[in-house]
């Protein structure tokens, strides 16, 4: 398992670390203290077990349950149960109370790891949850909504994302292409490997050219990923059938 810990509480980072260990299966183990890093990892990164915190600094684990950009597999650790009963309806796997104690943590561990299985009762027969409409990710020191109605592509730039928006605003944070692959809604689709387009978005398809809202144009310049999306874009748009190996040049000027 790949999991993450997130207490502001030395301590209590210690005891999960030290009970995971116990429990076996654990891959490796990142702590973080606050609400705002906990949130830009888990958008760069894929988890099998967050270990939540209400009680913590920028964003309190609250808040992020609710800004969570998927549903990651969380459970929440509180030093009371009053958060208990509102925290399954932001699906989490299990609420523990502390202090700690091995056996019930190992039961939480159970419960992940059956949610996990294929056709766990987290995910039944194996499916993907539905995904939201908007994701929270870092832009410096900020965490930015981002509605993705608003959103015409996204362009990977070195080792962030850049979201070009409909006002011609754009956003950058530190995000992998595959893991906004895993975030983003069915309708953003992989037009090569710097670029993820909303089919909604694009206004033609032009030759080896994708015509995105009123001005950009991107290419998939024989790119077999690019091949694929062209392919599969053309396919899903009403009235339109193109093989994408022999699609006309545009006219001339």
């Amino acid at each position: 398992m790949k999991c993450l810990i997130v207490d502001d509480d030395p301590i209590v980072c210690e005891t999960v670390e030290e009970f995971l260990r116990r429990a076996g299966g654990v891959e490796y183990c990142l702590k973080v203290g606050d609400g705002a890093s906990a949130l830009q990892l888990i958008a760069a990164e894929r988890f099998d077990a967050v270990f939540l915190d209400l009680d913590i600094p920028e964003i309190d684990g609250a808040s992020l349950l609710e800004s969570l950009p998927a549903r990651a597999p969380v459970v929440v650790i509180s030093a009371s149960d009053d958060f208990g009963a509102r925290s399954y309806d932001f699906g989490v796997v299990d609420y523990l109370v502390k202090p700690l104690e091995f056996p019930r943590f190992a039961k939480a561990v159970t419960r992940l790891r059956a949610q996990a299985a294929p056709g766990g009762p987290g995910v039944p027969g194996g499916a993907t949850p539905g995904k939201p409409n908007e994701i929270f990710l870092r832009e410096g020191a900020r965490i930015q909504r981002i509605d993705l109605d608003e959103v015409l592509y996204v362009k990977a730039e070195s080792n962030y994302a850049s979201f070009v928006l409909a006002g011609g605003k754009s956003l950058l944070s530190l995000v992998s292409m595959k893991r906004l692959e895993d975030l983003l809604p069915p309708d953003f689709v992989r037009i090569h490997r710097s670029y993820l387009v909303s089919r909604r978005r694009i206004a033609q398809i032009d030759g080896a050219s994708a015509i995105v809202g009123p001005r950009a144009s991107i290419s998939r310049s024989g790119n077999p990923t690019g091949r694929r999306f062209w392919k599969s874009s053309a396919s899903s748009i009403e009235g339109v059938s193109v093989n994408p190996d022999h699609m006309p040049s545009p006219p001339p000027p």
